[in-house]
């Protein structure tokens, strides 16, 4: 029961995440100084924590599930923190272009966008066939 509890908490925690990043991700896509500045608040109060939040309930999970020896969860920590540093590079990115007060703010963001979906879809691969 308690694990299938923090499942479910990471789970949402993760969806609150990436969702934090797909929408920055947009934003620096399509700049509009008028949605940056929420959207950069938003990060720090939400998508942020999310992030921290999904980190400690996925260690919590791999703990109770004993698996820190399987090959697959060494794997999926390190696209997990490629996800994680991407948060970084797009949160950074926005932070400048809010800095910048959107002056000459260029379309960016589709690669982050198909770079994220690439990650996610490796990590979903891998905790659903744990190879």
């Amino acid at each position: 029961m308690l694990y299938d509890l923090t499942k479910a908490a990471h789970l949402i925690a993760l969806f609150v995440w990436l969702g934090g990043m797909a929408a920055v991700a947009l934003a620096l896509r399509y700049p509009a100084l008028i949605h940056m500045k929420p959207l950069r608040a938003y990060d720090r109060a939400v998508s942020s924590p999310a992030m921290i939040l999904a980190l400690l309930l996925g260690i919590s999970l791999g703990v109770q599930g004993g698996w820190f020896t399987s090959a697959w969860l060494g794997m999926k920590i390190v696209l997990v923190l490629g996800l994680s540093g991407l948060h970084g590079a797009l949160v950074g990115k926005l932070r400048r272009a809010v800095q910048d007060n959107g002056g000459d703010a260029k379309p960016t963001g589709g690669l982050f966008l198909f770079v994220g979906l690439a990650l996610l879809s490796l990590i979903v691969l891998l905790v659903t066939i744990k190879p």
